[in-house]
């Protein structure tokens, strides 16, 4: 029933369309192979698809007719892995709230060249970072947080080729190690990090880098600071939070003494 109502929408211009079941979890459907085709003819900027249950193994018609809407949401669905990118497409906005990843798929995102913002937040499965992201050159935010991430190499490795990213939120996450590479993400202007356990700062200038950065939050992330040189590189910060952690002896020291502002 759902396939014939969206056909029903051809010929349409709208500014949003949000498709799925809102209030009775019980009815909750399984996401069928070929059930946004109805909407290749509707013409609309923002596209929302929320509580779906469960996707088939085979989903690759999921982004075939909403590869041309410039923001796409989708929230609470039982989506494991992304489906086959369109080729050009135009996505410029993508957000994966509540779905049921189990590793960043980095690979199929890379596919959407035009992509400026993406977050993908509040997946309990979501633990690993295995892949890179590559080439998305127009990229600009990307919001990681409130799930269960636990990697190592942070932060140049799975950034390949992105030099427009500005924001990285990683935070209420497990596990991250800082390197101290962050080749890749020179530009960073904003960066949190909170209540995600860190391995690496307070022991080493892993932020030294980082010349650009405005932003940085630390709070809550286990870190005790030993290294005087901690937060060195930082030469444009105006904001670090770091409430919850320590000091080596509980003495201040010159820990701050590289920081311009």
């Amino acid at each position: 029933m759902m396939q014939t109502s969206l056909q029903g929408l051809a010929g349409l211009q709208v500014s949003r369309l949000i498709v799925g079941e809102f209030r009775d979890s019980d009815k909750l459907q399984d996401f069928e192979r070929g059930l946004l085709t109805g909407l290749c003819q509707v013409q609309m900027e923002e596209f929302v698809l929320i509580c779906f249950r469960e996707f088939e193994d085979d989903t690759d018609t999921l982004f075939n007719c909403i590869g041309n809407v410039s923001t796409v949401h989708l929230v609470n669905l039982g989506l494991e892995k992304i489906s086959q990118v369109p080729a050009r497409s135009k996505v410029k906005q993508l957000e994966c709230k509540k779905c049921s990843f189990e590793d960043v798929p980095a690979l199929k995102l890379s596919l959407f060249k035009e992509l400026r913002v993406l977050r993908i937040t509040k997946n309990k499965r979501l633990k690993n970072f295995r892949q890179n992201f590559e080439g998305l050159t127009n990229l600009e935010v990307i919001d990681l947080s409130e799930n269960r991430l636990t990697f190592s190499g942070c932060c140049s490795p799975q950034f390949q080729n992105c030099p427009n990213l500005k924001y990285l939120n990683l935070s209420f996450n497990s596990n991250i190690r800082l390197t101290g590479d962050f080749a890749n993400v020179k530009n960073l202007l904003y960066l949190d990090l909170q209540h995600t356990t860190l391995f690496g700062p307070g022991s080493y200038p892993v932020f030294l880098s980082l010349q650009k950065l405005i932003y940085l939050d630390i709070s809550h992330t286990k870190t005790e600071v030993k290294s005087q040189c901690t937060f060195c590189g930082l030469n444009s910060l105006q904001v670090l939070k770091m409430a919850g952690n320590s000091f080596e002896g509980n003495k201040l020291a010159s820990n701050f003494k590289n920081l311009s502002h």
